[in-house]
């Protein structure tokens, strides 16, 4: 099975990739619709980070686990800062940016779990969420990722981290969320002069309004460079700027909104 699928449970639209499904990997991208939030939040917000009530925001939380059928305590949510940090996620870590973001995982952009009951949670609005998985051994991880992760490496680095654990890279499987395309980012020229030169023809266009950014697509390249076949790696086809009524997009909604949340654990969790 390949492609991407969104499934309603509950009232809420999930977004699953079609290589996890067949594997029975828990793990989904949340859409905007189903929750409590209210404008400009609306509906569904999972993100503390943005100005939203927080008990509106639990609420959705609390939502989307019952949903999904996973327990709250079994999250573990990092405090993103646009970053290649990678932290592997112990039993101990759950719980940690359940109902704040505060106490979230520090100063990281990117989760691994190798064990059962955790669930992985990163929240966007525009930047991709980068999922992984590989069976044997079993291990889970994801990322976060704008401009600034992308070109910082945080996908190649996961990988890197999952290959020292004894993954095979020809064997991880890998998926990019729904994020902002190239049809709509439009970047600066110091954003666009930080794009290695090999990657310009592929992910850089420059028009008259100025430069435009594939962002998926240079982190597409990146983990190809770092060992993942091609069809291991599957990249959504839909941009959140192009697809408001769908998804939040920091960059339609100019600057406030909610977020969405990617989540992934081992099939063990039975979610």
């Amino acid at each position: 099975m390949t492609g991407e699928v969104i499934r309603v449970c509950h009232g809420l639209q999930v977004l699953k990739f079609g290589h996890f499904l067949a594997e029975g990997v828990p793990h989904g991208f949340t859409l905007r619709s189903g929750g409590v939030s209210t404008p400009p939040y609306d509906s569904l917000n999972l993100g503390f980070h943005v100005g939203d009530d927080r008990l509106a925001v639990r609420e959705n939380r609390k939502r989307l686990a019952e949903a999904q059928n996973f327990s709250l305590q079994e999250l573990a949510v990092g405090q993103q800062v646009h970053g290649a940090s990678v932290v592997c996620v112990s039993q101990e870590l759950c719980g940690r940016g359940r109902d704040s973001d505060a106490d979230a995982i520090p100063g990281t952009d990117g989760l691994i779990t190798g064990e059962p009951g955790v669930v992985l949670m990163a929240h966007a609005a525009d930047c991709t969420l980068l999922f992984f998985y590989h069976a044997t051994p079993e291990y889970a991880g994801l990322a976060h990722a704008g401009w600034r992760g992308a070109l910082a490496g945080i996908g190649t680095v996961l990988v890197d981290k999952l290959a020292r654990l004894g993954c095979r890279r020809e064997a991880i499987r890998v998926a990019l969320s729904p994020s902002i395309g190239p049809c709509c980012y439009r970047v600066g020229r110091e954003v666009a002069e930080r794009v290695p030169v090999k990657y310009h023809r592929h992910v850089l266009a420059e028009r008259e309004q100025g430069y435009y950014l594939d962002l998926p697509g240079i982190q597409r390249l990146q983990l190809l460079e770092a060992g993942i076949p091609g069809d291991n790696l599957f990249v959504s086809k839909y941009c959140t700027c192009c697809h408001g009524d769908m998804f939040f997009s920091y960059r339609a909604a100019g600057g406030r909104t909610g977020r969405m949340a990617g989540f992934i654990a081992l099939p063990e969790a039975e979610l």
